[in-house]
């Protein structure tokens, strides 16, 4: 039955107020992160400077907004905060049968074989983080410290637990559950792909946001095909490996030395992650072919309202970031 002019049309807008979901979804949920973030800097820097403010000793505030700023505990309450409002919202019966749905079993060397593709990925971004560094230095410029500055450091027990447990949890079920879970109607391979790329564009910042997208992807399909439980598991080990673990095992080095340790590791994941995908590409392509992205759908997707607005509010904060980054040298 062919539709009429009008009827598409229709059916159009409906698609793009559905598919416009995901992105008001994001955007009250980034609202809700940088204002519990912002008071809750606040909150402990008056706290901690508190006595000197007695004394009127003002720079004693400067010092403990500093502190403050290290401290990840802001993060907590919209990350909770998010989680019940999404219990209310889908019920308990969309968490048991979409979200917590489990697919193939997964096998131990399946896992390492996704692992080393995931981490992997992580070899490309550090590549273009160099390549990046070097087209600046030609200009007098530098983007590595800013870069470093943005990455979190998990010194602390709150960046530790968000970080490397708490952010994990969460984003999976933002994206991976909800966003992933919810499109899956709309074709597998197209919901796979809407939860990566709002995932990537919401790191906010042109350094992070290729390799979240490509990350994405491989969390998406591990969601997809075995459960979203094994795609938390793989975003703990990426954040607890690359920005604790390495951390720690080469702090005691000389800066270089633990520079060319990280970049053997990642070359080594690289590697074995490249050797993988060549030995499986017949797999993926006819995984692909099973259910290819529609264009309509696509299209909806990157012209709904909610799609546009989070893109222009995420495109300012990666504009601003970006020169937030770059210093003289």
């Amino acid at each position: 039955m062919e539709l009429t002019w009008e009827e598409w049309k229709a059916m159009k807008r409906q698609l793009r107020r559905r598919l416009g979901v995901p992105g008001w979804t994001l955007l009250v949920y980034y609202g809700m992160m940088n204002v519990s973030v912002f008071l809750w800097i606040l909150l402990e820097a008056f706290v901690r400077a508190w006595d000197q403010l007695l004394y009127n000793d003002f720079t004693a505030l400067e010092r403990a907004l500093h502190q403050a700023m290290e401290s990840a505990w802001g993060y907590f309450p919209p990350a909770i905060l998010g989680f019940v409002i999404l219990l209310l919202w889908k019920k308990p019966k969309f968490w048991k049968e979409q979200i917590w749905a489990r697919g193939k079993p997964m096998e131990l060397g399946r896992f390492f074989e996704i692992l080393c593709v995931f981490l992997g990925m992580q070899f490309l971004s550090q590549i273009a983080l160099a390549l990046a560094e070097l087209i600046l230095n030609e200009c007098g410029m530098s983007i590595l410290e800013g870069a470093q500055a943005l990455s979190p450091s998990t010194d602390n027990l709150s960046m530790f637990l968000y970080a490397g447990i708490l952010a994990p949890v969460t984003e999976e079920i933002l994206f991976r559950g909800l966003i992933q879970k919810s499109l899956m109607p709309y074709g597998r391979n197209f919901a796979i792909f809407v939860s990566a790329f709002p995932f990537g564009v919401f790191h906010g910042n042109l350094v992070q946001s290729p390799f979240a997208f490509l990350v994405g992807l491989v969390l998406g399909y591990v969601a997809a095909e075995y459960s979203i439980g094994w795609a938390m598991l793989l975003h703990m080990i990426n954040n607890l490996l690359l920005a604790d673990a390495m951390n720690r095992l080469t702090f005691d080095l000389p800066a270089e030395t633990a520079g060319m340790i990280i970049w053997c590791v990642l070359l080594l994941f690289a590697v074995v992650g490249t050797v993988v995908l060549i030995r499986r590409r017949k797999h993926i392509q006819e995984w692909i072919h099973q259910q290819p992205i529609h264009r309509t759908y696509l299209g909806c997707f990157f012209f709904s309202g909610g799609t546009v607005v989070f893109l222009l509010v995420m495109g300012a904060m990666m504009v601003i970031t970006l020169f937030a980054m770059i210093t003289p040298l």
